[in-house]
């Protein structure tokens, strides 16, 4: 009891959105709310750069045998927050599960579509470690990774190059021991 009352509330949303941000290299316009800090040296106060879309995201989502449809549901309708409220350049879907099992690529102007023209492959084991080898293998180079999953990973948690975010769901006891996690809780 002690527990629930001990542990602390963050909206989950508020952490995806966070973490997009902070991995965010777009620089759409300039501001002087958040100033350009290679000038304060000298005494100059200029505008800094200021993102509202991000480059290329991974979007790599677990369609093992674990996952059923109330969890894919609740996955792609994570993507879809995602796409709104982040804009990227480009998403990279992946659906995996031993393999990276279907790979679509969506751009800015096709996001709208995403959650009607996908079509999600998979149902075998849950091997993560075929995400980051499959970036390496067909050399691609996202701003970020984010990895939806319901935790129970057979294997390890995977070697990343890129920020990579665990949004977790229905597993609270799980916490990825690389990256950042959040866990989806509706």
């Amino acid at each position: 009891m002690l527990d629930g009352l001990l542990e602390t509330k963050q909206d989950w949303r508020e952490l995806l959105r966070d973490f997009m941000v902070s991995v965010n290299s777009g620089h759409d316009f300039s501001s002087y709310r958040k100033v350009n800090r290679r000038y304060i040296g000298m005494d100059v106060i200029m505008p800094g750069p200021i993102a509202e879309t991000a480059g290329d995201v991974v979007i790599a989502t677990d369609t093992s045998g674990s996952i059923g449809q109330i969890e894919l549901s609740a996955f792609m309708g994570e993507v879809k927050g995602i796409c709104d409220q982040v804009r990227p350049a480009r998403v990279h879907i992946l659906y995996w599960d031993t393999k990276v099992c279907r790979h679509e690529v969506y751009l800015q102007d096709e996001l709208d579509d995403l959650t009607k023209s996908t079509k999600p492959a998979g149902g075998g084991g849950t091997m993560v470690e075929c995400v980051p080898e499959y970036l390496k293998a067909h050399d691609l180079k996202p701003d970020c990774v984010i990895v939806l999953t319901d935790g129970w990973l057979g294997g390890s948690w995977g070697t990343w190059s890129v920020p990579v975010l665990w949004a977790i769901k229905d597993n609270k006891k799980t916490t990825a021991p690389i990256g950042v996690t959040v866990h989806i809780d509706d």
